[in-house]
This record gives C-alpha cells, sequence and structure tokens, in this order.
C-alpha cells in the first residue's frame, strides 16, 4: 500500500530539527487524515520501504538524501526537502537537482534561497520544541528568580555575543554566578554550566526567571542574521521571560506579543535590562501562560501540516 508521505532520517529526537521539524509534521499530517511512515534508521542501512507519494527529508541528513534520490529515481516520487541553517548555498543548491519542493522556517530563510534555486520554497514555521514541555503529569511549579539562562551550542554563544557579554556583566554589575549556561561544554569561566540533554531541559530551567537571547551576526554570516527564532519560543513556552537581541526573526515574535521592551540593540541597551531585572515585576506585566498556549496553538503539528497540504495540493 502507497503512503501520502513517508519521512526517512538516519537521527533521532536528539537532533533539534527533529523535534521541531520533521517529527511534528508526521505527527500533523497524520491527525490531518494522511497515510504517512516515518523511517528512522542506522546511516548506512538498507531502505526497503513502500513507495510514497512524497518523500519528506531534512536537509542536513546526509544519508538520508542520498537515499532520496535513489527512491525517486526508481519510484518517480516528489522530494519534500526540509531546510533550515544556510551555511553554504552550494549545498542547497545541489539538493535542488533532486528536489521538487522546499520547507523554510521563516520568511527571511525563504527570501535567500529561493533566489537560488529553481523549485518554489514555502514556510512552515518550527512547531514547539519538546524541551520546553513536561511529561504529562511531571508539571513543575512555577518558582522563578532574577537568574538567567543561556541554552544553546557552544559555537552559537560566540557568534552572538563576542563583543557584549562581558563588557556588559562588568558594566551592569551582574555577577556571573548570576547566570546558567545549559550547553555542551564549558564556555565562559566563572558561570555554573550545566550539560544540555533533551529529556532534562524542562527540568533544569525550573527557578530561571529570566533567559539571553542573541543572534547578531558577530561572525558576518547570512545564517546568523536570518536564525529562525526556535530557542526564542522555547523560552516563552517555558515560562522564562527573554532578553533578546533586535535580529529579524526574533523581533517579529516579540513585537507580536509587546515584548519589544526587554529587546536590545547594543551592548548598552543589554546593560540596562540587566541593571532593570525584576521577576516578579516582569512575570505580573507580561502573560507568559497565555502567550504559551498561544504559541503552542499557532505553530503546532496540525497548522504546519496543513500549510504543507495546501501549498502541495
Amino acid at each position: 500500500m502507497q503512503n501520502d508521505f513517508l519521512l526517512i532520517r538516519s537521527y533521532g529526537s536528539g537532533n533539534a530539527l527533529a523535534r521541531v521539524q520533521s517529527d511534528p509534521l508526521v505527527a500533523g499530517l497524520t491527525e490531518l487524515g494522511q497515510s504517512v511512515r516515518k523511517f528512522v534508521y542506522k546511516p548506512g542501512s538498507a531502505i526497503d520501504v513502500n513507495p510514497p507519494k512524497y518523500l519528506l527529508v531534512s536537509y542536513d541528513d546526509n544519508d538520508a538524501l542520498l537515499k532520496a534520490r535513489d527512491l525517486k529515481n526508481k519510484t518517480g516520487c516528489k522530494i519534500v526537502c526540509l531546510g533550515s541553517d544556510i551555511y553554504y548555498l552550494d549545498r542547497y543548491a545541489a539538493i535542488a537537482e533532486i528536489t521538487d519542493l522546499f520547507v523554510m522556517p521563516t520568511e527571511a530563510h525563504k527570501e535567500v534561497l529561493q533566489s537560488v534555486v529553481w523549485v518554489d520554497v514555502i514556510v512552515i514555521p518550527e512547531a514547539v520544541d519538546s524541551i520546553a514541555l513536561p511529561e504529562i503529569g511531571n508539571e513543575l511549579p512555577v518558582q522563578r528568580n532574577n537568574q538567567i539562562c543561556w541554552f544553546g551550542y557552544p559555537e552559537s554563544f560566540h557568534k552572538a555575543f563576542k563583543y557584549i557579554f562581558d563588557t556588559a556583566l562588568v558594566h551592569s554589575g551582574i555577577p556571573r554566578s548570576q547566570f546558567g549556561f545549559i550547553t555542551s561544554t564549558t564556555i565562559a569561566d566563572g558561570i555554573p554550566h550545566l550539560h544540555f540533554h533533551e529529556k532534562s531541559f524542562y527540568g533544569m530551567t525550573q527557578h530561571y526567571g529570566y533567559t539571553l537571547l542573541s543572534h547578531f551576526a558577530f561572525d558576518c554570516h547570512i545564517n546568523s542574521y536570518v536564525k529562525s527564532p526556535n530557542k526564542l519560543i522555547t523560552s516563552l513556552v517555558r515560562g522564562m521571560m527573554p532578553l533578546a537581541s533586535k535580529t529579524r526573526n526574533y523581533e517579529d515574535i516579540m513585537r507580536y506579543y509587546n515584548l519589544e521592551s526587554l529587546m536590545f540593540a547594543s551592548g548598552n541597551e543589554l546593560v540596562k535590562l540587566l541593571r532593570n531585572l525584576d521577576v516578579r515585576r516582569d512575570h505580573e506585566t507580561f502573560d507568559l501562560a497565555a502567550i504559551s498556549r498561544d504559541l503552542q496553538e499557532r505553530f503546532s503539528p496540525r497548522n504546519n501540516a496543513q500549510i504543507l497540504l495546501n501549498a502541495i495540493n
């Protein structure tokens, strides 16, 4: 029996794109009554599956892309490529040779990619990352304080904070111990570090009142400028007040929820925010619980899947 959609992937949910892109899309398509199968396998393993109408594959999955090419050559199925980071346009140009439709997470990503490839590019927002949500029955009470959380890949911190972080701390008088970094390795002296794991992130962030978020393009790379707002969405859904840089995809979300007063465009503006922290005041001013509910509805698997169905129909 032919499936409407088949997702092939050579990695699990430890990959962030699996959590915010491919897994929610499969869930949403299933909810909408489509015939969907997800096939997760070890790289190099053979794939023996019935050909789908549409084959879903992520741009960062080299092994799956090769198998997608072979399946298309054998069966004539259409390939929908889920894109994200734009480090090398040559990579996307090469993928476009086998792809019938690209899916990108924001309008900024689409603008960049559509200038390069000759196939259609659509925007489907990334879904809420499951790391921000508790397992059913394991919700934790809200116990926020003025501690500030930063989380992400180590290289992301250096790209976005190279010129402002240390000096902002000195000028604001905020002790380094007031921060907590959740990442894979130590990246700043004097700051407590916790090792990131998708299963423990929810519990580790129980006490943080704020997150520090930046996508300043200090590396002069287009990818830093168009970076998706998934960390901002994770912060809001988890109930942490964002101190966010005025970069395009952050600003769109922050303005939508009237959070512009928590944004910074320079080191001096960041210093003002750090000097003015008051977790009780801010959590009374901004209804993060309502924002969380709205984000989960706006970017739900069902809504995102409907965008895809509308595009291919």
